[in-house]
C-alpha cells in the first residue's frame, strides 16, 4: 500500500510540472471582480470569510465591515458601492471540469466468481463538465445556475435568485430556487476544502429513502429562504415541499428549517477572524402511499446540527459537524412505533495551507445507529472513513490532489462487511474552474 501512495504522489508531481505559475486566475468570478481567485477562496472552491460575504451580499462588493484580502495580504482597493450590477454577458459564464486520471480501489475487482477480489485500476475518468451562469442582473437582484454533464446525461444541480437587501436593509435577503438548507452553515458540505468528499451523515435520507418524499440534509431542493446577517450572526429560516419540489400530494406536509451562525468578528482574536458556530435545525416529512389520503403512512423526522468553523490566518481551516436524527416511523409501518428511530454521525474537515500552492487536509466522518438487528446484535447501519489528502495548487484555479480513501466500517440493513473486504481507495483528482 506504501508503494502505491508512493507511486500516486510521483505521477501527481509529474502531471503539476507540467503546467506553470505565470498564467493568472481566469475564473469567470475573476473578470466580474477585477481580483484573483484568492480574494475569495482559500483553496476553491472552499470560500473564506470574505468570500463568505460576497456570496451573502448577492454576489455584489460594497459590504461594510469586511476588506477583501488575499493569502499575500494584499488588500483589495474596490471597496464602495459602484459596482456595475448588470452584467456583461461573458461575466456571467463560467465553467468547471471535474477529473480522476487514476484510481486504485482494493478488493474491487473479481475475474471469477471463485477467485479473491484483487485491485482495480481505472484510468482516464472525467467525472463530470458543468457550466455555470451567475451574477448581478440589477442591484441587489442576482442568480446562480449550475448544469451539469456526467455519465451521458444533463442535470442542473443548483438554480436560485438572490434578493438582497431588500428595503435597504442587510436583514431582509432571500434565496429563491433549488438550493441547500446548509447554504451558509459553518460546514455547508457543498463547498469544501476537500471537494471529492462528503459529510456521509448528511446524505442519510429519511425513512432510508423508502418514503415518497424522503429527502436528506445537504441535497439541493425547490424552497425559499430567508436570512438576516451582520458582522456577528447570520440567520437563516426556509420552506419546501420536500424533494420533489411540488406539492402534489393530498396530505404532503411542507418541511422546514432553520438555524443561527455566530461569527467571530475582526479584531477580537487576530487571526480567528470568520470563525464560525452554527446551530442548524431542520423538520419533514416523509409518507408512504401518499396518493391515497385513506391508506397514507407518515414518518415526522427532524435533523439537529451543532457545527464550527475554526479559521486562523488563512492557513488552517478545521470545520466539524455533528448530527442527531430522529424519524417517528422509519420504517413507514401502519402501526406507529412507540420510540422514535435515531441515529447520529459526525463529519470532520482539517485543512493546512504551508503556502500558496500547497493544500494539506485530512477527513474524518461516522455515524451509527440506536437500532440494533436482534441477531447479531448489530446497528442497522454504521460507517466510518478517513481520508488525508495532498493538493497542488497551479495558480488558483486548477488543483491535482491525490486523495486516500481508507473505510474503517460499513454495516447496512445489519450486515457488516467484513474487515477484510473493506475497499480503500487512492486516486488523483483534477479541478478547475475557468
Amino acid at each position: 500500500m506504501k508503494t502505491r501512495f508512493t507511486l500516486v504522489v510521483v505521477i501527481l508531481l509529474v502531471v503539476s510540472s507540467m503546467f506553470t505559475l505565470v498564467a493568472g486566475a481566469t475564473s469567470q468570478w475573476s473578470k466580474k471582480t477585477g481580483m484573483q481567485c484568492n480574494a475569495c477562496h482559500t483553496v476553491f472552491p472552499r470560500l473564506n470569510d470574505f468570500g463568505q460575504r460576497y456570496l451573502q451580499n448577492g454576489y455584489q462588493l460594497g459590504f461594510a465591515g469586511v476588506k477583501a484580502t488575499s493569502q499575500s495580504k494584499k488588500e483589495v482597493t474596490k471597496d464602495d458601492d459602484d459596482d456595475i450590477f448588470l452584467e456583461k454577458i461573458n461575466n456571467l459564464f463560467g465553467f468547471r471540469v471535474n477529473l480522476t486520471p487514476v484510481m486504485l480501489e482494493t478488493k474491487a475487482l473479481q475475474k471469477k466468481p471463485s477467485s479473491e477480489k484483487q485491485t482495480a485500476i481505472t484510468i482516464g475518468n472525467a467525472n463530470w463538465l458543468q457550466m455555470f451562469v451567475a451574477g448581478s442582473i440589477y442591484k441587489d437582484i442576482s442568480f446562480f445556475s449550475e448544469l451539469e454533464h456526467n455519465a451521458g446525461s444533463f442535470k442542473f444541480n443548483w438554480f436560485y435568485f438572490n434578493f438582497t437587501n431588500l428595503f435597504g436593509s442587510k436583514f431582509v435577503n432571500f434565496n429563491v430556487g433549488n438550493t441547500t438548507p446548509l447554504l451558509f452553515a459553518s460546514y455547508p458540505d457543498r463547498l469544501p476544502q476537500l471537494p471529492n468528499i462528503k459529510g456521509e451523515v448528511f446524505a442519510r435520507k429519511a425513512s432510508g429513502g423508502s418514503g415518497d418524499n424522503s429527502v436528506d440534509m445537504r441535497g439541493a431542493r425547490m424552497s425559499i429562504q430567508y436570512y438576516a446577517y451582520n458582522d456577528f450572526a447570520t440567520l437563516y429560516a426556509g420552506v419546501t415541499p420536500g424533494s420533489s419540489g411540488i406539492q402534489t400530494k393530498p396530505d404532503q406536509k411542507l418541511h422546514y428549517w432553520g438555524g443561527i451562525v455566530f461569527r467571530l468578528p475582526d479584531d477580537v482574536l487576530e487571526g480567528f477572524e470568520g470563525s464560525t458556530f452554527t446551530l442548524h435545525y431542520y423538520s419533514g416529512n416523509s409518507t408512504k402511499n401518499s396518493t391515497d389520503t385513506s391508506a397514507t403512512i407518515f414518518n415526522d423526522f427532524t435533523r439537529i446540527s451543532p457545527q464550527i468553523n475554526i479559521r486562523w490566518n488563512e492557513k488552517i481551516d478545521l470545520q466539524a459537524a455533528y448530527v442527531m436524527a430522529s424519524d417517528d416511523n422509519f420504517f413507514l409501518t401502519t402501526a406507529k412505533p412507540t420510540e422514535a428511530f435515531k441515529y447520529s454521525g459526525m463529519a470532520v474537515d482539517l485543512g493546512y495551507m504551508p503556502n500558496d500552492n500547497w493544500h494539506f487536509g485530512v477527513h474524518y466522518d461516522s455515524y451509527k445507529s440506536d437500532k440494533k438487528v436482534s441477531t447479531d446484535q448489530n446497528a442497522l447501519f454504521e460507517y466510518g472513513r478517513f481520508v488525508p489528502v495532498a493538493t497542488y495548487i497551479v495558480n488558483q484555479n486548477i488543483r491535482f490532489s491525490v486523495y486516500f480513501e481508507k473505510l474503517l466500517k460499513s454495516v447496512e440493513n445489519g450486515a457488516e462487511t467484513p474487515t477484510d473486504a473493506l475497499k480503500d481507495k487512492i486516486y488523483i483528482n483534477m479541478r478547475t474552474m475557468f
